[in-house]
C-alpha cells in the first residue's frame, strides 16, 4: 500500500511540475497599458558602387528614435560633413508620419518587394522601408526619387550625435 501512495504522490508532483511549467502564462489586461511594440517606421539605405555613389543606412522608429550609420560620399545627400560612423537623434513622429502617408498614398505598400537584374553589379542599392514594408530597388524598379528626397532631406535636418568610438 505505501508503495501505491508513493507512485501517485510522485505522479501527482510530475502533473503539478508539468502543468506549472508550461510556458502559457495569462497576461492580466489593463485599461491603461498603452504599450507599442517598436517598429521601423521609415528606412533608407543606399550602397556603394564602383564610382562616388553616397552610402549609408537611416532608419527611424515609430517613437521618433533614429540612427544613421555613414559611409561613403554623403555630404550632398546630409548637407554637411559627417565622419563615418554612427549617430542617434530623435526625429519628430509627426515629420515620420507625413512621409509614410506621402508614400502610402503613392501606392509603395503595393510594390514589389525587389527591383534587380543579378547580372547588374555596378549599380548602387536603394533599400527603403516603409512601415514595415520595404523595396529593394536596384534595376528597372519604380523612380521612387521623390520619396527618397524626402527621406534625405529629413536626415539633412536632424541633430545627429555621433556614437562614441565609431567614427573611422
Amino acid at each position: 500500500m505505501k508503495v501505491y501512495v508513493k507512485y501517485i504522490s510522485l505522479i501527482a508532483i510530475v502533473i503539478a511540475i508539468l502543468t506549472g511549467c508550461s510556458g502559457e502564462k495569462e497576461i492580466p489586461e489593463t485599461t491603461t497599458s498603452t504599450y507599442v511594440p517598436l517598429e521601423i517606421s521609415l528606412g533608407l539605405q543606399r550602397t556603394m558602387c564602383y564610382g562616388s555613389c553616397p552610402s549609408f543606412a537611416f532608419e527611424v522608429l515609430n517613437d521618433g528614435r533614429a540612427s544613421l550609420t555613414v559611409g561613403r560620399f554623403t555630404e550632398e545627400v546630409i548637407g554637411r560633413h559627417l565622419d563615418e560612423g554612427d549617430y542617434k537623434c530623435t526625429i519628430s513622429v509627426i515629420e515620420i508620419d507625413q512621409i509614410t502617408t506621402y508614400a502610402e498614398a503613392n501606392g509603395y505598400l503595393k510594390l514589389n518587394d525587389r527591383y534587380d537584374d543579378k547580372r547588374v553589379m555596378d549599380l548602387p542599392v536603394a533599400i527603403s522601408t516603409i512601415n514595415g514594408k520595404t523595396v529593394f530597388n536596384r534595376y528597372n524598379g519604380p523612380d521612387l526619387d521623390e520619396l527618397y528626397s524626402k527621406i534625405e532631406e529629413l536626415m539633412s535636418k536632424a541633430n545627429w550625435i555621433a556614437e562614441p568610438d565609431t567614427q573611422k
